[in-house]
C-alpha cells in the first residue's frame, strides 16, 4: 500500500490504496497544521500544492510496486 509523509512538514505519515483515500488520511492534519494550504493563503496556489500531491502519491505508488 503507498504510503507518503506531509509534503509541507513530514511530521505524519499515511497509507492509502487510492489517490483520493490519501487526501481523505491527510486532510485533518493539513486542517490543523497547514490551514493556510486548505483555505488557499499558502504562497503556491492549491492548483500547484494538488498537482505535487499528485505526483508525490504516484511516486509512492511506484515505489511501492518495486516491493
Amino acid at each position: 500500500m503507498p504510503r507518503m509523509v506531509c509534503m509541507d512538514c513530514g511530521a505524519v505519515e499515511y497509507e492509502s490504496t487510492t489517490l483520493h483515500g490519501m487526501l481523505v488520511k491527510m486532510m485533518p492534519h493539513y486542517l490543523a497544521h497547514h490551514h493556510d494550504v486548505i483555505a488557499g493563503e499558502a504562497q503556491e496556489p492549491r492548483e500547484t500544492w494538488m498537482s505535487r500531491f499528485t505526483v508525490a502519491y504516484k511516486a509512492a505508488e511506484a515505489e511501492e510496486a518495486k516491493l
